[in-house]
């Protein structure tokens, strides 16, 4: 009997670097079946530098949720995020299913979707600053709005895991990929409830 998969949440402050991280993850481990790294709706323009998703009006989006397509949704920062119904099915059959997801959706996921395992990307605010100033996306305002919000970003539980994303992005790729196998080994490990 295949045990179930267990839902890898990926959280961090923006510019802590996890669209870049999980598409690292997702190129590493395309070959393994165990993984499955699920495409966002998102009421955002299409543009470069961002995660793939599907980009929708937020009508589509209503229209989408009200139809039960998705498992999970929610709004962060004047946005509507979806992750497909598919993902559930993902789960029991036994794949680990690895998605970005607010801190704020954390509650009813562990509450629904267990086993559950959450990735805290963690970064000195300094680096946070220069990443978010290079991004040319802000103003100043709007990053030290950001910053305040990385200070007060802290997610606890004992299903919490950190990665700390001060160096490099190759280095921050490999860690996660790590983390990443051993919580499919653990899985693999635990009996089957």
């Amino acid at each position: 009997m295949t045990s179930r998969g267990t839902i890898i949440l990926i959280v961090g402050p923006s510019g802590s670097g996890k669209d870049s991280i999980l598409a690292g993850a997702e190129a590493a481990l395309e070959t393994q079946g165990d993984f499955f790294f699920p495409r966002r709706d998102i009421t955002r323009p299409q543009s470069p530098g961002h995660e793939p998703y599907r980009s929708l009006s937020e009508e589509a989006f209503f229209l989408r949720r009200a139809e039960g397509a998705y498992s999970l949704s929610w709004s962060a920062h004047g946005l509507y995020y979806g992750v497909p119904r598919e993902i559930e099915q993902q789960l029991a059959d036994g794949r680990h299913v690895v998605v970005n997801v607010s801190r704020n959706a954390i509650p009813e996921i562990r509450e629904r979707l267990r086993p559950v395992r959450v990735v805290s990307i963690e970064v000195p605010r300094d680096i946070l600053h220069e990443r978010l100033k290079g991004r040319n996306r802000e103003s100043d305002s709007e990053i030290e709005g950001r910053l305040s919000r990385a200070t007060a970003f802290q997610v606890e539980g004992p299903d919490v895991i950190s990665l700390r994303n001060d160096s490099s992005l190759e280095s921050a790729i490999e860690k996660f990929v790590i983390l990443l196998r051993n919580i499919s080994r653990a899985a693999d490990n635990a009996p089957v409830r």
